[in-house]
């Protein structure tokens, strides 16, 4: 008799979001699709969407992809997530944005193909979900999970932005401070006069 087994919420949202990422991708060319299952599959959808949308070059030549998908997304994993020191939410997005690029399919060539997207929609979610549970599950835990995702991506400007502001905002205080100094100087030398 086999224990049953323990409930893994990481694995379950995990493969949720894939799932409701990848299969929005799957989509016919022109339909609507289904809403977003979850906050993190709407984000997902949208930060996937900018992405592409930076690098329509790179994309473009993926975009209903005619070779074997799984074997070049694992391909592109391996890739991409190599090692744990260089994984950042950015290149998992990336990641993620190109295995929907993978499953759309151009306009003009909209035929399904034999075997199909939902097929490999399936394979690749396991795919994914086994590379960032398996090798980067410390990861991601560390990192808050899909919440972590979701902060990292929703935060309104990025701390690049907040830490050149501040220098900026330093700068400027210092410039002024010495201006201030150097005309109450002034000033007083001058009444001595």
């Amino acid at each position: 008799m086999t224990a049953p087994r323990r409930p893994d919420p990481l694995r379950e949202r995990t493969e949720r979001l894939l799932a409701d990422y990848l299969e929005h991708c799957a989509r016919e060319p022109g339909s609507p699709g289904r809403p977003p299952s979850t906050p993190e599959a709407a984000l997902l959808r949208a930060v996937a969407a900018e992405i592409r949308q930076q690098y329509p070059g790179f994309f473009s030549r993926f975009r209903g992809y005619r070779g074997n998908r799984v074997e070049l997304m694992g391909r592109m994993a391996e890739a991409v997530l190599s090692d744990d020191a260089g994984l950042t939410w950015s290149r998992v997005a990336t990641l993620l944005a190109f295995a929907g690029t993978l499953l759309q399919r151009e306009e003009a060539r909209g035929e399904p193909r034999p075997g199909g997207a939902a097929r490999d929609c399936r394979c690749l979610v396991r795919l994914l979900s086994s590379w960032l549970l398996g090798r980067h599950r410390a990861w991601l835990e560390d990192h808050g999970g899909w919440d972590g995702f979701c902060l990292y991506f929703r935060a309104p400007l990025p701390l690049a932005f907040w830490r050149s502001l501040l220098l900026q905002i330093l700068v400027t205080c210092v410039f002024t401070m010495t201006f201030i100094c150097l005309w109450t100087q002034f000033y007083h030398k001058s009444r001595k006069l």
